[in-house]
C-alpha cells in the first residue's frame, strides 16, 4: 500500500510513547511495590501483603502483555485498522476501569474533592485520562484518512 491506514501520530503514540508509559506500570509493580503503593494511597501498608504482592505482581504481567501487543503486534499489523481498534478499544476498557479504581479509592479516604488529591492521584489521573482521550480520538477515527475508511470498508 502506497498509503498507511494508521497517521504517523497514532502510530508513534501506539508503537512507542504508551508502550513507554505502560514500562513504567510494569516495572513499578514488579521492582518497586511500596512505590506504587503509596501512589496509590497515602496510607498504604507497607511492606505489602502477600496477597497485595501477588496482585501487583498480576498487574506487572498485564502490563508486560500490553506492551508486547503494542510493541509487536501493531508493527506486524501495520495496516491492519481492525487490529488497531480492537486492542486500542481494549485498553480504554482498562483505562476507564483505572480511573473508576482511583474514584473509589479516593472515595474510600474521602478525598474525592479534587483540592485534597496529591502530586501522585493528579499525575496518575492526567496520564491515564489524557492517554484514554487519544485513544477515544482514534476510536472516533479523529485525524483518520479517507484511506483509513476504505480500509476500514475493505475489512469488514
Amino acid at each position: 500500500m502506497a498509503t498507511s491506514a494508521i497517521p504517523p501520530f497514532y502510530r508513534t503514540f501506539f508503537q512507542t510513547i504508551d508502550p513507554t508509559i505502560a514500562s513504567t506500570g510494569f516495572i513499578t509493580a514488579l521492582g518497586f511495590p511500596g512505590f506504587l503503593l503509596r501512589t496509590y494511597t497515602p496510607t498504604a501498608t507497607l511492606p505489602p501483603a502477600i496477597e497485595t504482592t501477588m496482585a501487583l505482581d498480576s498487574l506487572s504481567g498485564f502490563y508486560l502483555s500490553i506492551i508486547v501487543l503494542q510493541v509487536f503486534l501493531l508493527r506486524a499489523k501495520p495496516q491492519d485498522l481492525t487490529v488497531w481498534r480492537l486492542l486500542q478499544f481494549s485498553i480504554l476498557i482498562t483505562d476507564v476501569v483505572m480511573c473508576g479504581g482511583t474514584a473509589r479509592a479516593l472515595n474510600a479516604q474521602g478525598r474525592l474533592n479534587p483540592a485534597d488529591w496529591r502530586f501522585e492521584e493528579v499525575g496518575t489521573l492526567a496520564i491515564t485520562v489524557g492517554v484514554g482521550l487519544i485513544r477515544t480520538a482514534f476510536l472516533l477515527g479523529l485525524g483518520l484518512s479517507d484511506a483509513a475508511g476504505s480500509v476500514k470498508k475493505k475489512e469488514v
